[in-house]
């Protein structure tokens, strides 16, 4: 497997790598409730109902092989998915070496392959994922994590996710004034923003709580005001700073979104990813968020 580039950071949950996984369909399900609160629609759609933990991070049910009711982080962001330690465990997955290149350095891993996945109508078999010690954001977050799970396995299936009424919805987005068109590298989104009147390309990340830029990538500066003194990220690899920043102006589609604060990560490396920092939706203080893999576009609600 090849070298992956991940940011592990407490405000910042990412992952990428050039693993690569096929979504299978699922069935249309008929309209019921079950126990946990699942919420069954007509055709194929569906909710879940969801937690959020320091406002931006989405927690929701879901299972692996015959391990049921565990608990995911949602993470746009994350490629391969990542799951702790006691899952490979239980299931007793063969587990190979793998080296992980962070914002500041590398890292050796473990990766292993899954049986299935399931969220919602997702249903993702022979999954490659990460295998890592969750327990440093368990004791952040304050309850048990069991994976980071990215677009290879939601990739296929059109989701929302609303902050206001903390629903997850699998099936059609409904339309909304404010859209952009994205490009996918299966499974990662991008988008272009204009900074400043600077066209930067940032990964859409709903595992991160702010705006990150990433240094290295910055060829043509953008006009950049300093928001403060430098803070202290730490990820597998350990501490890092990030120089919080403030952008006078932004925008995204045909949507000004005025005045935005975020951080720069001064990296040392590029690892071949081909976008400029991540885009926080949760950090535009945005109410509702729409993938619609058939249009291939992103809608929101403020």
């Amino acid at each position: 497997m090849k070298t992956s580039f991940l940011i592990f950071v407490l405000f910042v949950l990412f992952a990428t790598c050039a693993a690569q996984t096929q979504l299978r369909g699922s069935q249309a399900l008929d309209c019921r409730r079950d126990a946990s609160g699942t919420k069954f629609g007509s055709g194929n759609a569906i909710e879940l109902p969801i937690q959020l933990y320091r406002d931006y991070l989405v927690v929701v049910e879901g299972s692996i092989g015959n391990l049921e009711k565990l608990t995911f982080i949602i993470d746009t962001g994350a490629y391969p998915s990542m799951i702790d330690k006691r899952v490979a465990t239980a299931l007793a997955l063969s587990e190979t070496d793998g080296k992980v290149g962070l914002i500041n350095q590398s890292a050796q891993t473990k990766f292993a392959t899954l049986p299935f996945v399931r969220v919602g109508l997702a249903r993702v078999e022979d999954v490659p994922v990460l295998v890592q010690d969750l327990s440093s954001l368990e004791k952040t977050l304050g309850r048990r994590i069991d994976a980071i799970v990215g677009l290879d396995v939601l990739g296929k299936t059109s989701f929302s996710i609303n902050y206001r009424t903390k629903r997850l919805r699998f099936g059609s987005v409904e339309q909304s004034r404010s859209t952009v068109s994205f490009e996918t590298g299966q499974p990662l989104i991008t988008v272009e923003v204009r900074l400043h009147d600077r066209p930067v390309r940032l990964l859409v990340d709903t595992g991160a709580a702010a705006l990150l830029l990433f240094q290295s990538r910055l060829q043509n500066p953008i006009s950049l005001l300093a928001a403060g003194r430098a803070a202290r990220a730490t990820n597998v690899g350990g501490d890092f700073q990030l120089q919080p920043v403030l952008i006078p102006d932004m925008r995204m589609g045909k949507e000004e979104l005025g005045p935005q604060t975020g951080y720069v990560a001064a990296d040392q490396r590029d690892e071949g990813h081909d976008f400029d920092g991540l885009l926080s939706m949760r950090g535009l203080h945005l109410e509702e968020i729409g993938f619609d893999f058939e249009s291939h576009e992103i809608s929101w609600r403020k």
